[in-house]
């Protein structure tokens, strides 16, 4: 328990989200009661001015409850970060207004961040037909975010902040002062920026998140995405030094992931052109998932 005060904020941006809420309060306040011994802020960011946001209210002593309306519309990045500036905690967890944490993710967390920076758990993605996927299959592919290279040669490998707990200490300056003009790869420009600063990273292969995956993948939203990840590349390379090389292959791993999803180029042969990104796509998506526990 920290004596000095909060524990853990959970922020939450919240844009035309009201309806998110209630539930999202019921999810919040079970895994509050999880870890009665830890006191836990829910810090709610409204980011869409014109629809007013109610500040929930909980019997749960061990939870407070917070709310910042922005004054005008930030983006997904600015708003988090005012969240993280103006929250308690020690500790961060960056929730979605649309996405859900298990009853034992913060005793979960707690327990696995210790003397780290960063905890890092499994997950489920839950698609329009509520079926869940494990986002990690094996430990293996878990323990890869724990290595710098697969965030170049694959991509984001986390699906999203909610299954990653962050000292808040420890969230790089870098990223709280460098925000992206589209919305998309700021989660990309965290976690690298946190393993070039040398953060310890601890992995729990306990599943303690659910994303939606509303199924809004068109290309219009593909082209914004990789755009943004090409900013986020840009903001990388230009402010930490000894990675150039990895920074020539995650542009070449743009470039070929653009070329068939946007110009339906043939795949297998892009892959071919591009055999170092092949060796790492077939160690982390075959060898590491259905070879390795």
């Amino acid at each position: 328990m920290n004596s000095q005060g909060t524990d853990v904020s959970i922020i939450t941006p919240v844009y035309k989200g009201k309806k998110y809420l209630k539930n999202l309060l019921t999810i919040i306040e079970k895994a509050t009661g999880k870890v009665p011994e830890h006191q836990i802020e829910w810090l709610l960011v409204n980011d869409f001015p014109e629809e007013k946001v109610e500040l929930p209210s909980t019997s749960v002593k061990n939870l407070k409850i917070k709310l910042i309306n922005n004054s005008v519309n930030l983006g997904i990045q600015k708003t988090r970060i005012n969240g993280i500036k103006k929250c308690a905690g020690k500790y961060v967890l960056l929730l979605d207004q649309d996405d859900r944490i298990s009853e034992s993710a913060l005793r979960i967390h707690l327990k696995n961040i210790n003397q780290a920076d960063v905890s890092i758990t499994n997950g489920y993605v839950e698609d329009e037909n509520k079926t869940l996927k494990k986002i990690f299959s094996t430990k293996s592919q878990l323990k890869c975010t724990t290595n710098i290279r697969y965030y170049f040669y694959i991509g984001d490998i986390i699906v999203s902040p909610g299954m990653v707990m962050i000292r808040k200490k420890a969230i790089p300056k870098l990223w709280l002062k460098n925000t992206l003009t589209v919305n998309g790869a700021d989660d990309w420009l965290l976690w690298t920026l946190l393993l070039a600063n040398k953060s310890n990273f601890s992995t729990s292969y306990h599943v303690t998140y659910i994303h939606t995956d509303t199924g809004l993948n068109t290309s219009k939203n593909k082209s914004m995405m990789w755009l943004s990840t090409e900013e986020a590349l840009n903001i990388f390379k230009h402010n930490i030094t000894g990675y150039k090389n990895l920074c020539r292959v995650f542009k070449r791993r743009i470039d070929l992931i653009k070329a068939f999803q946007l110009k339906k180029r043939n795949k297998f042969r892009l892959y071919l052109e591009n055999l170092d990104i092949l060796f790492f796509v077939i160690d982390y998506k075959l060898i590491r998932k259905y070879l390795f526990k």
